[in-house]
């Protein structure tokens, strides 16, 4: 008997298969120990709900902008294919209206169908390694992912995009998005909690590495290290001690029939991410990197621009404070304009207001407005802006002599205003017309200048600063 034909009360079937409520509420519920079959309870409660109310069901995006959770994941839930945390389970109920005694009976249900997952993956793990004691254990679930954010304000159609992380269907390939944009864009932190808010349909665990290609005084991590630590977290026997490809192998091999998100973050280039894609249809993968990794197979590019200035000025709000802006609205927007609406200049700035409680808003608006010692403003703790815009120098260096000749470039290049074209920045360089193209888009490949159409580039206005100091 299937977990849909369990759930139907004594009423039968309607003409549409779905199983029909009892006259008392929903269920019957002490029998259910499947996902589809909890599922089914959900969406009975969902159109009773709707009944009761005089009105139609409740829509995904509804049920999204009551709890904070991804429309994408509720439509998981009610489908059947992701099983909800406890807690969620428990809002979601509840929000459908479910009596107190519902509640207890549902909550024994879910529970019931997440210990009959457990025991068939126990069922079907393979046998320990040699001199284990025979057991088959339940291959442990990674949860690797930093600490979220609370709030990300601004990057709806960002988080909306990213809505297609999921495992997909048998007999395609991995899910691959790879997130690209300047310095302080705030790629890492879209990418962490993009992967907590889609967590829940990889039940098999999330795996995270820093590949460190952005960072000042550090090598890019080869893959070959990221590979053995993640074949720990899989679960693989003994510390691997192959070669790098042989890693790669195995820990494709671990990562078959399983569901696993895999966030790479501050990637250096496409070969680094290469030997660490998955070949599972169950898992996804989300990449950040400064340039477009526009050679990695498969994947979808999402190119992250500064914030509208609405979301700006709300992002300095909330690192500054409740209330904080509110008597000087001007100022705030004044600071946020200065910042470029990069998430990182609006969190180092609303720091410093937070750190310095008796400031006027007004006194951080005046520093900054002083190019010259703008990007020095835009200093606290550990958040630097000038050593965030200085990872695309770094890797305009490592280019052999082009890149070095686009460095010398810089500077010059950012002394004028407005847009550049390519016979103007030939005549500013003194460079031939055909040589000075390939600087500016090597410039563009490192994120330090904007190429909105074939020809036209520009600098943003943090950036500029940071170029006019650059010289090598």
């Amino acid at each position: 008997m299937t977990g849909a034909t369990r759930v139907t009360g004594a009423a039968g079937h309607p003409p549409d298969g779905e199983p029909r409520e009892s006259a008392a509420g929903v269920g019957p519920i002490d029998t259910v120990d499947t996902a589809d079959a909890l599922a089914a309870l959900l969406r009975q409660l969902r159109r009773r709900a709707a009944r009761r109310n005089g009105g139609a069901q409740l829509t995904y995006r509804q049920l999204s902008a009551r709890t904070g959770w991804a429309h994408g994941v509720i439509g998981d839930y009610f489908a059947g294919k992701t099983l909800p945390p406890t807690d969620r389970f428990d809002t979601l109920v509840q929000l459908l209206g479910a009596t107190g005694r519902e509640l207890r009976l549902l909550a024994t249900a879910r529970d019931r169908v997440e210990e009959a997952r457990r025991s068939r993956a126990s069922a079907g793990s393979r046998p320990g390694p040699p001199g284990a004691d025979g057991a088959c254990a339940a291959p442990p679930v990674p949860r690797q992912l930093p600490p979220d954010i609370p709030e990300l304000l601004g990057r709806g159609g960002e988080l909306a995009v990213l809505d297609v992380l999921r495992p997909g269907p048998r007999g395609s390939g991995p899910v691959v998005v790879a997130l690209d944009g300047p310095g302080g864009v705030g790629k890492s932190a879209l990418a962490v909690h993009a992967a907590h808010r889609l967590g829940e349909r990889f039940p098999d665990g999330q795996l995270y590495a820093d590949l460190r290609g952005s960072h000042r005084d550090e090598r890019p991590v080869p893959p070959a290290v990221v590979l053995r630590r993640f074949l720990g977290a899989l679960g693989a026997p003994r510390p691997f001690t192959g070669s790098a490809a042989d890693a790669a192998a195995a820990y494709r091999t671990l990562l078959t029939e399983r569901r696993v998100l895999i966030v790479l973050d501050n990637a250096v280039d496409a070969a680094q991410v290469r030997p660490l894609l998955p070949a599972a249809h169950g898992c996804a993968v989300l990449v950040t990197s400064l340039g477009v990794l526009a050679t990695l197979n498969g994947a979808a590019h999402l190119h992250l621009a500064p914030l509208p200035p609405p979301a700006s000025v709300a992002v300095l709000g909330l690192w500054a404070g409740p209330g904080r802006l509110a008597a000087e609205h001007g100022a705030a927007e004044s600071i946020a304009r200065h910042c470029g609406h990069l998430p990182l200049a609006l969190r180092i700035a609303g720091a410093r207001l937070a750190a310095r409680p008796r400031w006027p808003v007004r006194e951080l608006a005046d520093r900054l407005a002083d190019p010259a010692r703008r990007l020095a403003e835009l200093s606290f703790a550990d958040l630097d802006m000038h050593a965030a815009l200085a990872a695309g120098h770094r890797d305009l260096l490592a280019r052999g002599s082009t890149g070095r000749a686009a460095a010398l470039a810089l500077p010059l290049l950012a002394a004028g205003q407005g847009e550049l074209t390519v016979a103007g920045a030939a005549a500013t360089t003194g460079g031939a017309v055909s040589a000075t193209e390939v600087i500016l888009e090597q410039l563009v490949d490192v994120q330090l200048l904007e190429s909105r159409a074939p020809g036209r580039y520009r600098f943003h206005p943090l950036t500029r600063l940071f170029a006019l100091r650059s010289a090598c």
